[in-house]
């Protein structure tokens, strides 16, 4: 039997139709693989973006530490560590142009996580504000009336001639009824590390300044509750081998420009111990003395001007 003469022509023709179409379905696929991997893609960006804004600003270092969460150890290194150093050059830069209230203000943050350097630098700030003229608790005006001379005044707010006259700006003891003299009414106390050879002064139990002194060597310094009886300006020094008195400036005198007497209300047998200066500066931040609490001759100028006689002295180990 011959072959219809339509038969070639109609098999072309399908073969042509599920061409076309399965070209189509090639073209769809590829277009769906195509926004699969462009969704897909989008996604992955967005998760790294996320998590650097949100990660920095939820995790400072310098936070309240009842509010703050809780960081591992790698996260308090590099991350967090040039912000705080960049907040203690701020306080410095401010301390050096003078600017004592914005340096207080600026390192109040830094206090809730301290070294070192920020208790030195809270130090000098506190000192510096206590002499200006800026307000600060326990800073109070009083009227000088008839019958007044300073070491009056002083007994009355319990502080020292010398700080009275700082913060007055006083060349000599003279005063005048009227006149209105700026004191300060804060109770200091001391406290001294020997384990630290670190010497602690406290204004109304808070750390105000800090420092590094000499103890007693192979422990000899006593860890009791002093209280200072004496105060002593260029001591002469008493040399125990033979009792014989060396005069402030002798080379062998060993106590400095200050000398503060300690007695002991619990223990009436410990004499002769003291908190002096010394020449001697390597000695200082170790166990060095005989038994007494040693200083650079500047901070013990400094700290003997600040704490009055009866001021209490805790020694611990």
């Amino acid at each position: 039997m011959n072959r219809p003469i339509y038969a070639g022509p109609r098999t072309k023709k399908r073969r042509s139709r599920w061409r076309t179409i399965f070209i189509g379905i090639v073209i769809i696929q590829f277009i769906l693989l195509g926004l699969y991997l462009y969704q897909r893609k989008e996604t992955t960006d967005v998760q790294p973006d996320e998590s650097i804004s949100t990660t920095p600003s939820t995790r400072p270092i310098i936070q309240d530490p009842a509010t703050q969460p809780p960081l591992e150890p790698n996260q308090l290194q590099s991350p967090t560590k040039p912000l705080s150093n960049d907040q203690v050059q701020a306080v410095q830069r401010a301390l050096n142009n003078g600017n004592i209230q914005q340096a207080h203000t600026l390192i109040q943050p830094l206090l809730k996580q301290p070294n070192a350097t920020i208790i030195d630098l809270m130090g000098e700030i506190n000192i510096r504000r206590l002499l200006s003229s800026q307000p600060m608790a326990g800073k109070t005006f009083y009227t000088v009336k008839r019958g007044d001379y300073l070491q009056k005044i002083a007994r009355q707010f319990n502080t020292t001639i010398s700080l009275i006259k700082k913060m007055n700006r006083m060349q000599t003891d003279t005063i005048r009824v009227g006149a209105r003299l700026l004191v300060f009414e804060g109770s200091f106390s001391i406290r001294v590390s020997k384990n630290n050879n670190l010497l602690d002064l406290l204004l109304n139990e808070q750390l105000f300044k800090r420092y590094p002194v000499g103890t007693g060597k192979f422990g000899k310094t006593p860890a009791v509750d002093f209280y200072i009886y004496d105060k002593i300006i260029e001591p002469p020094w008493t040399r125990p081998a033979d009792n014989r008195l060396i005069e402030y400036g002798d080379p062998e005198n060993v106590l400095g420009t200050r000398w503060m007497a300690l007695k002991s209300a619990e223990n009436s047998s410990l004499k002769g111990f003291g908190i002096h200066g010394t020449w001697e500066r390597d000695s200082i931040g170790a166990q060095s003395s005989a038994g007494c609490v040693r200083m650079f001759n500047e901070d013990v100028e400094e700290l003997f001007d600040l704490v009055p006689r009866k001021s209490r002295v805790t020694i611990e180990e």
